[in-house]
């Protein structure tokens, strides 16, 4: 895209919610990572599946989150690193769903800011929005089930 069509779009309600998308879509990137690693950090194989499944399940919607961004010729921002991982399961988990529940409620609001400058993308949006719940509820019976004493 040459610099000045950038400029341009920037300016625009659309430009501006692409803008929006593309730094969470790089949030959900950075989730999806976190969640490998915590996976990976994990000794519980049944915990361990259950963050594997909710790091799939967000694959999928990044994925669609980086197919209207690329529809648009916008790409997803770098995600910030944490400073802190956690230094146990239920600390790691806890974070995690706390970042998915931020994400939650920004996507929710930019799906009602796109209802107004394009249907399909709101749509899209909502279909997301909609499946984050039950991952939400996962990472949240995790945690419950997490021992926040017990060292990693």
């Amino acid at each position: 895209m040459e610099l000045l069509e950038k400029i341009t779009q920037s300016f625009t309600q659309r430009g501006r919610l692409l803008n929006q998308l593309a730094i969470l879509s790089g949030r959900l990137e950075g989730l999806i990572d976190r969640l490998g690693r915590h996976a990976e950090a994990c000794v519980y194989p049944q915990m361990k599946a259950k963050i594997e499944e909710v790091a799939v399940a967000a694959k999928a919607h990044a994925k669609t989150l980086n197919a209207i961004l690329s529809d648009n010729r916008v790409w997803a921002r770098l995600p910030d690193l944490p400073a802190h991982q956690g230094t146990n399961n239920w600390e790691r988990i806890s974070g995690d769903q706390i970042v998915l529940s931020r994400l939650h409620v920004d996507l929710n609001q930019q799906a009602v800011r796109w209802q107004a400058v394009d249907a399909e993308v709101a749509q899209r949006l909502w279909s997301v929005i909609s499946e984050q719940t039950a991952l939400i509820d996962t990472l949240q019976e995790i945690a419950a089930r997490s021992d926040p004493q017990a060292l990693d």
